[in-house]
């Protein structure tokens, strides 16, 4: 469940204080979809009564759908040719659960949006690192050989007139950012100085001088405090959330393509039988007005007759050319490595469009979009991020006060070993500090702060424009399955009306005769009842569509297909 609430760090000195606002702002884009809607609004079920042609025809409705095409469970009696190999054409069986198993599994644009999380997951560990220690070391080496001043008592000098020494310095240490916004370190290090100057002389000589040094920086105004400090942080969790996000969204889809070219398919192998049919009928027709061509058939309608059929056959030509593209596009989708796109092998789908009623609510529709739709979450995340962005902007506003502290324990002696035992004998260094700097106007951290304020205003506003997105496709959806329910029992009643008027021509051939005017009258209802029965298929695989773009729309279709979706945030390590 997606909780509509704006959740963020705050440092001690946040002056921003409207979680609840965005949260109301959030919520309140909810409810103005579903204002308008009651409160006891029921569920209803795609579901009509037969017509009363259904009724009428009722007992004779066996053998009407006897005779209606790609109807009844039969043995085919057509064939798709070769393929573009020459070769006889083969068919691969698949089922719509294997199908959409599959595409989720291999599908390309799937496995391209799933090295998206990964990649962003690495971004997510980068910003981390920043608070990560740092272990540093540094040698030099410096040598001076200059003439110096020397001051001159009562005639004699006091020192030499050339300064030259030799200088090794070693540093080594750990150094690490803080989520305050500041910085600490822990150091070592010491120098061994040989004095070469002539005429003076040191002790020791030569001179190892070694310390520890302890310190810290820490903002005290600007640049206090985590959402400052871990915005990058905040913002890299995000993009990682909306790559996640983005990967469901493009599973919902590819589940939602690839069952919509299912029943293409479903439709065209159909929709090929159907159009085989009508050549098959056709067929006996010819020979018929063939044999009586020396009795009573006309050439012209003869000719007309032969002419219908070869229109036929081109129409199954081109049933078939279909068949074999809804074939490779859903070989796309599915993308098997058994069965890859330049296979010949033709997919035969086993389930076929059934349409079954289907329960729906309108308001629990809507709600269940806003929860689980992968565009509505993308945008709840945006809202953060432009709150995130504001309160880095505000804190921006502040003057600049540092505070930087260090204490250092030294030692001197001849040697590294005792310089470092002298350590802690009472000889420590202190360093406090304040540093303050303001911009005279500010003008261009206040620029910012406005910026993310509208900026913020925006993100509020693509927000409802997602929700209002959502709701829109849901009402669409819903209409279409609705409206394509209703169409299946127009157009069953359609083609069971169209197989009666077929049946009772049927019955008139032995009382009129085999005129050409009765076989041209025959050709007309075959070909009436052929396009009667494409309109109830057409419906029928226009509703299992319609419901894939219900689930897509609601964002449940990995769930009806038993498709587990484990989300793993960054922060979830």
């Amino acid at each position: 469940m997606m909780a509509l609430v704006i959740t963020g760090c705050r440092s001690p000195l946040d002056r921003v204080d409207d979680d609840h606002d965005l949260q109301r702002a959030v919520m309140t884009a909810i409810e103005r979809e579903l204002k308008t809607l009651p409160d006891d609004l029921k569920r209803f079920e795609t579901k009509v009564q037969p017509s009363a042609t259904e009724q009428a025809l009722a007992e004779r409705r066996e053998e009407l759908d006897a005779i209606s095409p790609a109807l009844l469970e039969h043995e085919r009696t057509f064939e798709l040719g070769s393929d573009l190999t020459g070769r006889e054409q083969t068919e691969v069986s698949m089922s719509l659960d294997q199908a959409i198993q599959t595409a989720v599994r291999n599908n390309l644009a799937v496995q391209l949006a799933q090295l998206q999380p990964a990649i962003t997951l690495q971004d997510v560990l980068a910003a981390e690192a920043a608070f990560d220690a740092v272990f540093f070391a540094s040698v030099d080496y410096t040598r001076i050989d200059e003439q110096t001043t020397v001051p001159v008592i009562a005639g004699v000098p006091l020192g030499s007139p050339q300064q030259r020494t030799d200088a090794w310095r070693f540093d080594t240490g750990v150094r690490a950012d803080l989520i305050t916004g500041g910085s600490a370190y822990a150091a070592t290090g010491f120098t061994r100085t040989d004095f070469r100057s002539p005429g003076v002389a040191i002790s020791p000589d030569p001179a190892y001088d070694a310390g520890i040094r302890l310190g810290f920086i820490q903002p005290l105004l600007r640049s206090f405090g985590t959402d400052v400090t871990q915005t990058t942080i905040f913002l890299t969790r995000n993009i990682q959330r909306r790559a996640v996000e983005q990967l469901r969204a493009n599973m919902l889809e590819t589940v939602a393509d690839t069952e919509a070219a299912y029943w293409n398919l479903v439709f065209a192998w159909q929709d090929l039988e159907i159009r085989q049919w009508l050549v098959e009928e056709g067929v006996q027709v010819r020979d018929v007005l063939e044999r009586r061509r020396d009795f009573d058939a006309r050439p012209a309608e003869f000719a007309d007759a032969v002419a219908r059929i070869e229109q036929r056959q081109a129409d199954v030509i081109r049933a078939r050319r279909e068949l074999r593209r809804a074939s490779d596009t859903l070989k796309v989708l599915v993308n098997d490595p058994q069965l890859s796109v330049g296979s010949e092998a033709v997919i035969h789908p086993t389930d076929k469009a059934v349409a079954s009623p289907i329960q729906y609510n309108l308001m629990d529709s809507i709600r269940t979009a806003v929860v689980n739709r992968p565009e509505v979450e993308q945008a709840r995340l945006r809202i953060d991020d432009a709150l995130i962005q504001q309160r880095l902007a505000a804190n921006a506003l502040l003057p600049q006060l540092d505070l930087a502290a260090e204490i250092e324990f030294t030692g001197l002696d001849d040697s590294v070993g005792s310089a470092y035992g002298e350590i802690g004998e009472g000889f420590i260094n202190f360093l406090l500090g304040l540093t303050f700097e303001a911009p005279i106007g500010n003008r261009a951290a206040r620029a910012e702060a406005s910026a993310a304020r509208l900026q913020r205003s925006a993100s509020l506003l693509a927000y409802r424009q997602a929700v209002q997105q959502v709701v829109l496709e849901v009402k669409e959806a819903l209409r279409d399955v609705v409206t394509n329910y209703e169409l299946i029992q127009a157009t069953r009643s359609f083609r069971v009306a169209q197989a009666e008027n077929l049946r009772a021509l049927m019955v008139r051939e032995d009382l009129v005769g085999m005129t050409p005017e009765f076989l041209n009258l025959k050709f007309q209802q075959q070909e009436t009842l052929a396009a009667a029965r494409q309109q109830e298929l057409l419906a029928r695989v226009s509703f299992d569509q319609a419901v894939a773009r219900l689930y897509r729309a609601t964002g449940t279709g990995l769930t009806m297909h038993r498709i587990d979706f484990e989300t793993v945030h960054a922060d979830d390590r």
